[in-house]
């Protein structure tokens, strides 16, 4: 519904002479529709991948924390169980908690390299990709000046019709005025 009311509203504007359809209008409707297409096309992966992460990251940290309350809870039997290794269970803790320390703090910094060489190859395809449809727009456009400057000496030179010459002598003149 949008994207008609957009399309008659721009009829309407053309029409009127309000929009000019020239190269760098064309170019630039190309660039939005590009980047609307870009965003409409890699917001939902971008999303999901977010989303999976996010799903990893929180079972990581439960399973985590399910062990921890395991092995305290377990400490507990054994401080009950045995008197004499309450010492040696006290060590190993403080020892499990600097490690788990150091690993968390470690996490999220593998993470986020991980996370930037996966964007980095996505952001360098699409910018690849932009530089071949500017390539491909560029083209387009000079093959477009090459028909119309064909058909103009063609009206001009073998058809002979006046409005053509006229405009031939107007540029000869502008051109002369230049130099």
């Amino acid at each position: 519904m949008n994207f008609s009311i957009i399309i008659i509203l721009s009829l309407i504007l053309i029409s009127k002479n309000i929009i000019l359809l020239n190269e760098e209008t064309l170019i630039l409707l190309c660039f939005i529709t590009f980047c609307w297409i870009g965003f409409n096309k890699l917001k939902d992966p971008l999303y999901t991948d977010f989303e999976n992460q996010r799903k990893e990251i929180k079972t990581r940290f439960l399973e985590s924390f399910e062990s921890t309350t395991n092995s305290l809870s377990m400490n507990l039997k054994w401080q009950k169980l045995f008197p004499v290794l309450i010492t040696n269970f006290g060590l190993l803790e403080k020892h499990f908690k600097n490690l788990s320390f150091k690993l968390t703090k470690q996490l999220p910094v593998l993470q986020n390299q991980e996370i930037q060489k996966t964007y980095l190859k996505k952001l360098s395809f699409t910018k690849r990709l932009e530089q071949q449809t500017s390539k491909l727009i560029s083209l387009l456009l000079i093959k477009k000046i090459e028909k119309v400057t064909f058909l103009k000496y063609f009206y001009s030179a073998k058809i002979k019709i006046p409005i053509f010459k006229c405009n031939y002598k107007i540029a000869l003149r502008e051109y002369i005025e230049t130099i």
